[in-house]
Order: structure tokens, then sequence, then C-alpha cells
């Protein structure tokens, strides 16, 4: 989001965490994800919470009324400090309650275990990401209009068994609620937030083998070192690079991997 609204959205975050991150619960987060369900589903209600026109104090009175009794009181609430904010657009709303359910459900991870506990999450958020991306079949299935929300979330449950109950709740909000946009999509920008909230940044890593843990932690402090900050590894195997390995930070790549090196020495002989 850009203008008012990504203003709006690091406002509401802020909120949150100072008022209510300290009480979140996977409920939270499920019922944020449902009000982003009727705002999508309902234009005036969207137009009412978004409309320059009226006070923040009209629009927040109008949510807190239409929540009354419908989600919990922390949600209710959370919804009408959202009102209160100006959105540059109707759905933006809508899309900054969903980061607040990504967000909601990292609270209560920390809340659990910790730092270590929300990397979990992230790590099984990416590793979604990657058998859906590899697997055009899944990719079908997940899309398909004619499957419902509970066929999706058991395919999710399927193809990619998690560690956390909030990983669970981000994965199948994905696949079964992604809104217009591709299910990996979604759980990577999930990943992306969560990831943000840790002051860290995701490092992508192709290999041509699996990644024991000791050597994925290995690598993991190096990066760090190197960049300078906190990295979460996104390991994705390719074995079509044949060795070594490929790192991409941002729009940053090292590419030390065997299939480049022998492209560098083709060209090598080729200018020779």
């Amino acid at each position: 989001m850009a203008g008012a609204s990504g203003q709006s959205l690091r406002d509401l975050v802020e909120a949150f965490d100072q008022r209510w991150a300290a009480d979140a619960s996977t409920t939270t987060a499920e019922e944020l994800f449902s009000v982003v369900g009727v705002l999508d589903a309902d234009g005036a209600l969207r137009r009412g919470l978004t409309d320059p026109s009226r006070q923040p104090e009209q629009r927040r009175g109008i949510a807190a009324t239409v929540l009354e009794g419908r989600v919990y009181p922390v949600v209710r609430e959370l919804v009408a400090y959202a009102a209160r904010l100006r959105w540059s657009a109707e759905r933006d709303l809508a899309d900054a309650l969903e980061h607040l359910g990504a967000v909601a459900a990292a609270a209560v991870a920390a809340l659990r275990g910790g730092q270590e506990a929300v990397t979990e999450v992230v790590e099984d958020l990416l590793r979604f990401v990657a058998v859906v991306q590899e697997d055009p079949r899944i990719q079908s299935a997940l899309t398909d209009a004619r499957a419902g929300e509970e066929a999706r979330r058991r395919l999710a449950e399927r193809i990619c068994p998690v560690r956390s109950e909030e990983a669970r709740l981000l994965i199948d909000q994905a696949a079964a609620h992604p809104r217009g946009q591709a299910p990996d999509a979604v759980a990577q920008r999930f990943a992306d937030a969560l990831v943000h909230l840790m002051r860290r940044s995701i490092a992508k890593v192709t290999v041509s083998h699996p990644l024991d843990e000791s050597r994925r932690q290995r690598l993991a402090r190096a990066l760090s070192r190197v960049y300078g900050r906190e990295l979460t590894l996104d390991v994705v195997v390719d074995p079509q690079i044949l060795g070594g390995l490929k790192v991409q930070v941002g729009d940053e790549v090292i590419d030390g991997s065997m299939t480049a090196r022998l492209a560098d020495l083709d060209r090598t002989v080729t200018a020779s």
C-alpha cells in the first residue's frame, strides 16, 4: 500500500502491538479473516467504512454497530479503530485487516515460543509456497473454481504438514480464501509480513540437494554475517544447478552454482 493507506496500515499495526497483541489468540486472527470476507462480499459496508466524506467517528460507529455480537470484543475494537483511519481505496481496508490477521497469528506464536516460534511459522509458509510452485497440478487444484473451501483446506493440509496452529491457520486462509490471488502469493505475502515484523529479511537459497538442519543453521549464520542482519532462509532444491548454491536477498543475487560457473567458463572460452 502507498500514500494514506500505507500510513494507516502502519498506524494500525503499531496500535495493535501496543494495545492488543499481549492478549491475542488464534481466534483474533480467525475473526479478522472472517471480517475480511464480509467486507469483500458487502460493497455497501465497505464503502461506508472507507468513505472519506464521513467523519472518522462516524465510520468507527458503523463498524462497532455492524459487528456488535458477531465477533469478539477485541476484534470489534480493532475493526472500529481501522475504520477511523484514512484508506485510499475501498479494498485497502480489507487488505489491511487481512495483513493484521497475519500479524495477530505472529503475536500468538511469539507469546507461545518467542521469535523461534514465529520463525517456524515463516518456514512452514515458505514450504507451502515452494510445494505449490513446484507442482502445476497442485496449483490447478487450489485455483479450481469448482473446488470448495474445505476441499482446498484438506489439500493444503495434505501437501504441507506444519508445526503450529498459527501456520495452519495462515496456510488455510491462503488456500481457502485467496481473494482473487494465487494461494502461494498470499502465503508468500504472509511470510513477508512476519519477517518484516521480526526485522529480518528472507534469503532465497537454491541448492542442488536438500540441506540437513545443521548445514541450514550454519548457512543462515554465515549469510546473516555477510548481510549484517538476521536472515530467514527459504531453501529451494533444484537439481539443475548441479552443485554449489544461489542466494537471492531482495534484488541482490549471488550465483555460486555449478551451472553459473560452467556458463562463465563457456563465455570465457568463446571469447578467446
